[in-house]
């Protein structure tokens, strides 16, 4: 019985060495994720969708619509690209948390809170929903002036369809509780064209 205890406690001490050393792996194996962005998607204001490429907007119309856009964000939908080296083990991230700073627009942060699995040599695309308001737009002293800078920015995204040079976007990926207490996930990092940090705009709160 002695030697069956010995032995259960040998294997016991060289599994948890064996994921001892394997913690920080994990570490090193999120700080391999690539990530990339595929364009803007969606753009719109309420129920007034910009096609890309469009460029007569008449603002006067909007403004007499009786919609209330002067008090509505600018909706995107961000389609986001992440993979992992072709040699690296897959995992699964819990969702992740992101602040995306956009020249011209107020920062804004949030969670994604679904599953992203990740397996080598693969893509896997996630979208990411954002709601920007342009900046400095509460200090706009009237309605046409608010609605004309929304309309602005929301002209920019879908002209080009892309994210503009000056663009910031960062994910935190979400652990497993038991493994997120003992390993600190690394930001993945994405700058757009300029790297300047969308005029030196802080990071969201």
């Amino acid at each position: 019985m002695t030697s069956r205890i010995r032995l259960a406690c040998a294997v016991l001490l060289v599994s948890l060495l064996g994921g001892c050393l394997a913690l920080p792996q994990v570490g090193v194996l999120l700080g391999r994720i690539a990530l990339s962005s595929l364009g803007v998607d969606n753009v719109r204001i309420g129920n007034y969708h910009f096609a890309p490429g469009l460029e007569g907007i008449d603002e006067l119309t909007l403004l007499s619509s009786g919609l209330a856009l002067a008090g509505l964000p600018v909706n995107i939908d961000l389609p986001l690209a992440l993979s992992l080296p072709a040699n690296a083990p897959s995992l699964e991230l819990q969702g992740f948390a992101w602040e995306l700073q956009v020249p011209g627009a107020e920062p804004v942060a949030g969670e994604f809170d679904q599953p992203v699995p990740l397996h080598a040599g693969e893509t896997t695309t996630v979208t990411l929903p954002a709601a920007l308001e342009p900046r400095g737009i509460d200090a706009l002293p009237s309605r046409a002036q608010k609605v004309a800078a929304l309309l602005d920015l929301a002209r920019s995204l879908s002209t080009s369809g892309e994210l503009p040079p000056g663009s910031h976007l960062s994910l935190t990926p979400a652990l497993p509780p038991a493994l997120a207490r003992v390993v600190s996930a690394p930001t993945l990092e994405l700058d757009v064209g300029d790297t300047s940090r969308a005029d030196d705009i802080p990071p969201a709160e």
